[in-house]
């Protein structure tokens, strides 16, 4: 399983926002050259981020996006979900209803173990431990390259 370009995106547009001072609002393409996202994709993704919450879009002259919540409250799993709709590690394993004959064999019982484990994982990891380790990881390549 591999993420889209939607959900890399997404994340570092959420991260750069979760980084800002509260209230500040940031322009699409400001993100964009920061985070190095095509501003075409970054404007495409933004009703999205949007429709889940994730952000507040205002508009007019001194018109930005901000995040909708507190970064402690937006998980990376979150995001994903925004981006790229439910994570499933296959068809058996996704939550809308489908007919597999072979509910409960041992590759659906493994598979929904992963998937399990890998949904708590993202569902662990917030907006605010990401910009919390972006910030030391800066501090420590700042040290290293004073030397």
């Amino acid at each position: 399983m591999k993420l889209t370009k939607a959900s890399e995106y997404g994340i570092l547009t959420l991260l750069y926002l979760a980084k800002q001072p509260e209230g500040q609002l940031s322009d699409t393409a400001s993100i964009a050259e920061v985070e190095r996202i095509p501003l075409s994709f970054l404007i495409k993704l933004v009703p999205a981020l949007v429709k889940a919450g994730l952000i507040r879009s205002h508009r007019g002259a001194n018109g930005g996006l901000e995040l909708g919540r507190s970064a402690e409250s937006v998980t990376l799993r979150q995001v994903i979900e925004a981006t790229e709709g439910e994570i499933a590690v296959n068809d058996c394993t996704a939550s809308a209803p489908f007919e597999c004959f072979r509910m409960g064999c041992a590759v659906h019982i493994a598979l929904k173990y992963a998937q399990d484990q890998f949904l708590k994982a993202l569902d662990e990891c917030t907006l605010a431990s990401l910009a919390k380790q972006e910030q030391l990881a800066s501090v420590h390549f700042e040290v290293t390259t004073a030397r």
